[in-house]
């Protein structure tokens, strides 16, 4: 869920963020082919030290965790509750679509956790099936399914992003014809005021209370045209649309 606090460039950085998560799942199925292999090949050499196994295992665990994290971030969940929930629900969404990709990234994590069982058994015969098992489906098409998902992701992340843009320029002109109205709200106040001035000097000590409350309208006036200009700026900061001399023009005719 989105909150007001934040950017389209956040969003976007956010949701870009997690596709990268889930296109490393490519690497990360070749590294768990790797280093199962490392723990299941023979070395000519003698066995390796006990902590060298023991660091190829966990990094196993390592990529068994993040293809796990992938596959449910394809079904719309991040178990370590970093995504943002709406992030997921996006990405869910797409998965819902493409069913196909999310069966082969459910079906890589089994893989994956059938190669850390056998390894952490130390079961050479089930490390070989799983490993075998493990090099068929990647090769047979897995690393396409997912780049193929984030490439629909990435597409559309293009179309919701000029989607934003698209209401965010929609909400700035109706902004902007709003504080054109406001700025002809102040410069009738401070016309108002102008009048007022003369008429109270007009009648002299009798004017007075119209003098003040000419004063009022100045400083009405003012604040309306200083209030006007601020929001400009921070329209045109936002949406890059600034025009150099406008907000000064504008400004210079107020007064």
């Amino acid at each position: 869920m989105t909150t007001c606090a934040e950017t389209d460039a956040e969003r976007f950085a956010q949701r870009r963020s997690a596709i990268d998560l889930i296109a490393t799942t490519r690497a990360r199925a070749i590294r768990s082919a790797l280093f199962g292999s490392y723990l299941f090949r023979v070395n000519p050499m003698g066995p390796e030290p006990a902590d060298t196994r023991a660091h190829w295992l966990e990094v196993l665990r390592e990529q068994h965790d993040a293809i796990a994290r992938a596959a449910a971030l394809v079904q719309g969940t991040d178990p370590m509750r970093i995504v943002p929930d709406w992030v997921c629900s996006w990405i869910g969404q797409h998965g819902a679509e493409n069913p196909k990709y999310v069966k082969a990234f459910v079906h890589m994590r089994d893989l994956t956790h059938a190669v850390l069982l056998a390894a952490e058994a130390e079961d050479v015969t089930r490390l070989k099936d799983a490993l075998d098992e493990h090099l068929r489906v990647g090769r047979s098409g897995f690393f396409e399914s997912v780049t193929e998902f984030c490439d629909g992701l990435w597409a559309g992340l293009d179309t919701t992003r000029h989607a934003e843009i698209e209401q965010a320029g929609a909400a700035g002109k109706a902004i902007a014809k709003t504080l054109t109205r406001l700025e002809q709200i102040g410069k009738h106040v401070r016309l108002v005021s102008l009048n007022a001035s003369v008429e109270a000097a007009r009648v002299g000590d009798a004017g007075r209370g119209l003098g003040v409350i000419a004063v009022e309208f100045k400083t009405l006036a003012e604040e309306i045209q200083m209030l006007a200009t601020t929001a400009r700026t921070d329209i045109a900061a936002m949406t890059g649309t600034a025009e150099p001399g406008k907000l000064a023009k504008s400004d210079t005719k107020l007064r």
